[in-house]
């Protein structure tokens, strides 16, 4: 469906950072599914005891288990997620993090500015506390390529257990904190209309946003347009 600036702003992501832009809300996240253990087959009645010699000797199976395999993480990025980079192609990136995060809880798609007549056109997907989003180049439509932008995670939601942050880069945090972590940071007070937003930079370009200048509500990385 097409959406507004302030609408497309609005859903998630603090990304178009605007006088038409409004104070994400807070995104409501769905809990993935409980994974329901395999059901451990019981012995047969009928199983021979092992005699007094085959309990001295391992068994012949216990040579030859393995362990499960280890969930696959999706790796939220400075660069953009695991692998894929900023500028990879929608469909690439959809179809990685769909393969192991799972489909997305909603879809938003419309023009990233309305008040800008060569905005690109975007689409925001949701993944729990997670939005990914994705612009054509400029003067875009609804059937233009899209590439990834940017990803931004609510720090008052969840994310999904197959997906994190990069090491070193907290999410109980505040900007004195994340100062101390990263001296060579800065924070920035963005002016929206009447209202502001704070941004802290880190070094590597991930960058932390809050409504006041005291505790940060997102992280993310990639292109943070204005709209005005």
């Amino acid at each position: 469906m097409a959406m507004t600036s302030r609408a497309l702003s609005a859903l998630g992501v603090a990304l178009l950072l605007s006088g038409c832009a409004t104070v994400p809300p807070t995104a409501t996240s769905t809990s993935p599914s409980a994974v329901m253990s395999p059901t451990a087959a019981s012995p047969s009645a009928e199983s021979a005891s092992p005699s007094p010699s085959d309990t001295d000797s391992p068994s012949s199976s216990a040579g030859t288990s393995t362990s499960p395999a280890a969930p696959a993480v999706l790796v939220l990025r400075p660069t953009g997620i695991d692998s894929l980079k900023f500028g990879a192609a929608e469909k690439d990136v959809v179809a990685v993090v769909d393969a192991k995060a799972g489909k997305p809880d909603d879809s938003y798609t419309g023009k990233v500015c309305e008040l800008d007549d060569a905005t690109p056109y975007g689409r925001q997907l949701l993944y729990g506390g997670a939005a990914l989003l994705f612009q054509s180049k400029a003067k875009g439509t609804q059937s233009s390529p899209r590439t990834l932008a940017s990803w931004v995670v609510n720090l008052d939601q969840p994310l999904r257990s197959a997906m994190k942050l990069e090491a070193g880069y907290p999410t109980e945090t505040t900007f004195a904190k994340l100062k101390t972590t990263f001296p060579k940071g800065k924070l920035s007070k963005i002016a929206l209309g009447e209202s502001a937003v704070w941004i802290f930079t880190t070094p590597s370009g991930l960058w932390y946003r809050g409504d006041d200048n005291k505790t940060p509500t997102d992280v993310g990385a990639g292109s943070m347009g204005t709209c005005e």
